[in-house]
């Protein structure tokens, strides 16, 4: 399941971001209720794909703010020389940041096939001067099979997408249902995930399964919302799109440098 679940990134696309400074590498403090897009510190991916096992193309059209928040928009909407027929979202953050507590709100698709995602990534196509432009990636994911659980899960100097460190945590209720807190804590000796303010999981830094370190890469903050290729039914169910559109919502959107998040002692 875990092989699966390496598809949620940005690295198997074309995507070119210049690198950034020290300066923009470093990343203040930022809270975005995410009611408008805040073009200094996100864009949002546009006209490419991912490929295997995304069966989407990324337009920013696809992404929409209100006063609830941002919403991303996945639908069956063919177009003339597109490979693919699906359209969704993707933001990301302009710069890349350290350690610290990466924080939002969201309700996640609930439909068979789906990703709705939040997560820290670089790679090759998504690094900073001096990086060492391997995938690095920490997650906080939802299938939208079964929207009760979360999934968390992280990679380190991985390109060839080897490791095997996805977990699925029960929440005892259905997040499609209603807006509810996920964190990140990301420090140099662990990783810690967080739900409405209560720590649920954690991974601590050891030589035989080591986390991501600011030393290696420094990362984005990412989100998207994309439906599975059926070859991988298994982990997240057929794609079955009748009453689309489907939304996957987010608001509340914040980092807080080398500080805990909200429930951590």
């Amino acid at each position: 399941m875990n092989r699966y679940g390496v598809f949620l990134v940005a690295g198997f696309s074309s995507f070119f971001v210049e690198a950034c400074n020290v300066d923009e590498c470093n990343g203040d403090y930022f809270f975005d209720p995410l009611n408008d897009l805040n073009e200094g510190l996100f864009e949002r991916s546009h006209h490419w794909s991912n490929g295997f096992p995304f069966t989407n193309r990324w337009e920013k059209g696809a992404i929409n703010f209100s006063d609830d928040g941002m919403k991303i928009e996945l639908s069956d909407d063919p177009k003339k020389n597109e490979k693919y027929t699906y359209r969704s979202g993707e933001l990301r953050s302009r710069h890349f940041y350290g350690y610290g507590c990466f924080s939002i709100e969201m309700k996640p698709v609930s439909s068979p096939g789906i990703i709705t995602s939040f997560f820290l990534f670089s790679g090759q196509h998504d690094k900073y001067e001096g990086s060492n432009a391997q995938h690095n990636e920490i997650d906080i994911e939802f299938v939208g099979k079964h929207t009760e659980s979360v999934q968390f899960n992280f990679w380190t100097n991985d390109n060839d997408y080897s490791s095997n460190n996805a977990v699925l945590i029960p929440l005892g209720f259905d997040a499609s249902k209603a807006f509810h807190e996920y964190a990140m804590r990301w420090k140099k000796d662990r990783i810690q995930w967080f739900v409405d303010g209560e720590m649920r999981y954690e991974v601590l830094q050891s030589k035989s399964n080591p986390i991501p370190t600011v030393s290696d890469s420094r990362l984005k903050i990412m989100a998207n919302v994309w439906p599975v290729d059926d070859k991988l039914a298994s982990w997240a169910g057929k794609v079955d799109i009748l009453n689309q559109p489907l939304n996957g919502t987010y608001r509340n959107l914040s980092f807080t440098p080398d500080k805990g998040c909200r429930g951590d002692k």
